[in-house]
């Protein structure tokens, strides 16, 4: 895969705090498609409720899954999360700096990855959208 080395997906740009996952649900809009849920918050910086952990406002987006079992078993869950991961990596140099949770449907397994990556990209857009308008 020449010229994939610039789109890497390093610990940086994952949610794994489960404070995080709960703030971007709390905080933040919510998309649904027919393949999965998205639910953006955009990072605007300050100290999160209850840590205390800084917030951090720069960089690029950051990723975190939830795939529910009724989705499939551990082998289609976790490449739902491969197809998931990778076109977030295709697609993370145009969006902005942003916390998403992507919340898959039993649909994701049959659509190929670069049609999740097209919706990804206008998920996102129409969800930021929706938290200006609040």
């Amino acid at each position: 895969m020449a010229g994939d080395d610039d789109f890497r997906f390093p610990p940086t740009m994952r949610l794994k705090k489960k404070n995080e996952f709960i703030r971007v649900f709390r905080e933040g809009a919510t998309w649904k498609g027919n393949c999965f849920a998205l639910h953006v918050l955009p990072r605007t910086g300050g100290v999160l409720p209850r840590t205390g952990d800084e917030f951090p406002k720069d960089g690029g987006p950051r990723l975190g899954m939830v795939v529910p079992r009724r989705v499939g078993s551990a082998v289609e869950r976790n490449r739902i999360k491969r197809k998931l991961r990778e076109a977030f990596r295709k697609t993370a140099h145009r969006l902005p700096a942003v916390d998403l949770v992507i919340r898959p449907n039993a649909v994701c397994k049959e659509v190929p990855e670069e049609t999740i990556a097209r919706t990804l990209g206008k998920a996102v857009k129409t969800a930021l959208e929706n938290v200006k308008e609040r």
